[in-house]
């Protein structure tokens, strides 16, 4: 980065642990960029960075000067709309390159990228792992830790649907280099997201049972407009507050 510019990673608004550590992870493939939150963070995030801030290189928004940024990376995200009011940045004429990094496909991205990383992986700190190997580039323990978390905590430590076998590579790349496990322990299981929990509230209100032979049934249909990850922390949830026998979301 040479002098009075700026390159800039940016996580989404209310940045989850994968956006962060994903960021995280870009820093050092992009020595001298800096992290933007655009715009808060999840609760277990703000915990998290209210005891590891110092750690990892995060500017605020309002600190940034438009005039000085050379290169924006997004990650997590292909829709602008999910940067808040950063997402003027993408605008700018003196931009030399705009990077995107995420792990959601089929989404229709509105972000003038110049280059673009997307891969149907678990998290997208998984992508940047990858790449960290390829170059041979060692982590510190706090940077393989936060990484570790986006990781553990986007595909439910491995348990969700959408985690593939090179997410499991890389967390176990991410133990080699230091990450954590007691740090990670306290902070993986943010329990459900915003979306789950008003999902958990649809499926309560709508649940059907049945008994069949001394035994409770219990099913739900749910309609989303999308994939939604976590269903089975969700159908977990579900049969833990209503201690039914047996249960389907669909």
């Amino acid at each position: 980065m040479t002098l009075n510019t700026m390159d800039l990673i940016l996580c989404h608004t209310t940045a989850d642990f994968d956006a962060l550590g994903a960021a995280v992870g870009l820093t050092r493939l992009l020595p001298g960029s800096k992290i933007v939150l655009t715009g808060g963070s999840h609760p277990p995030v703000r915990d998290f960075l209210a005891l590891h801030r110092d750690e990892y290189p995060l500017i605020e928004r309002r600190s940034v000067n438009p005039e000085k940024i050379r290169s924006l990376t997004v990650v997590d995200t292909q829709l602008r709309d999910r940067l808040g009011k950063a997402a003027e940045w993408l605008d700018l004429p003196h931009l030399g390159e705009i990077i995107v990094y995420d792990h959601h496909l089929g989404q229709e991205s509105d972000i003038p990228a110049t280059r673009s990383h997307l891969s149907s992986v678990g998290a997208a700190t998984t992508l940047i792992v990858e790449q960290l190997q390829q170059q041979q580039i060692s982590l510190t323990s706090a940077e393989a830790t936060v990484m570790a978390l986006g990781i553990h905590v986007d595909t439910g430590s491995l348990t969700f649907d959408q985690s593939t076998p090179r997410d499991a590579l890389a967390l176990a790349w991410l133990m080699q280099q230091g990450a954590s496990l007691s740090v990670i322990s306290t902070y993986r299981d943010p329990g459900l997201s915003l979306q789950l929990q008003q999902l958990l509230t649809e499926s309560l209100e709508n649940l059907e049972y049945l008994c069949l032979r001394g035994y409770t049934v219990a099913w739900v249909i749910l309609k989303t407009d999308a994939f939604v990850p976590g269903l089975s922390s969700l159908a977990s949830e579900l049969l833990e507050i209503t201690e039914i026998d047996a249960h389907t979301v669909g």
